[in-house]
């Protein structure tokens, strides 16, 4: 099952769910497109319906709307993405087939070959908050605030957190890791989005990592 939030890219939207069910048409497995849709004022719905995905509205914010698309899913594994066309649906084979070695399998930017195509300020605000996270809780895991992850469903089905925002991709992984649960990284190449506008924010991005950061060094 492919998982993508969306909120106004209907510039975008459409060749990613035509893109993700090619590749997975490609590699041989059967699949269905889930897009989470934030209240989109644009062709976002009608694009991503006309490409063969189901829509689902969820209006709670980013962290809902994964926890909600995952439950929804029906498949054995999940794969999450953003909607703006940013991760790379050719390293999808890459992640694939690693599915059998461990609960998450990461797209990463911070590993050996991987890179993000961002805003100066982007990426050092990512590498240190990442760093950050993989100091203080020593997560073997180099890029955990990436959003392009395969999941084992029944790993992550039925968990409740905390998370509101973008921080709901450290949340998820350290409560999978914590669980028993193993992660590894694959290297995929970020590339800032070519149409519509982000919607995370610098501030409350940072301080949602530095409040994951402190809940789950509380609990250790």
């Amino acid at each position: 099952s492919f998982v993508g939030p969306a909120i106004d890219e209907g510039d975008s939207i459409g060749a990613v769910v035509a893109g993700a069910l090619a590749e997975a048409k490609k590699l041989g497995f059967a699949a269905e497109a889930l897009v989470m849709d934030g209240g989109s004022t644009d062709g976002t719905v009608a694009s991503a319906q006309a490409a063969g995905a189901r829509v689902v509205v969820e209006r709670g914010g980013f962290a809902k709307a994964l926890r909600h698309g995952i439950e929804e899913a029906r498949g054995e594994f999940v794969v999450v993405m953003d909607g703006d066309g940013s991760h790379p649906l050719d390293r999808l084979g890459a992640i694939w087939a690693r599915r059998t070695e461990a609960d998450v399998v990461i797209g990463s930017r911070l590993v050996h070959d991987g890179g993000m195509d961002l805003p100066l300020y982007r990426r050092l605000l990512s590498r240190a908050l990442n760093t950050f996270f993989q100091v203080f809780l020593r997560v073997p895991v180099a890029d955990s605030s990436s959003g392009y992850r395969l999941y084992r469903a029944a790993k992550v089905k039925g968990l409740i957190g905390r998370a509101e925002g973008f921080e709901f991709q450290q949340e998820i992984l350290m409560q999978v890791l914590r669980s028993g649960g193993k992660a590894v990284e694959v290297p995929i190449r970020y590339t800032w989005r070519e149409a519509g506008a982000s919607k995370a924010r610098v501030l409350p991005l940072a301080l949602g990592y530095l409040k994951m950061t402190w809940l789950y060094w509380s609990a250790a």
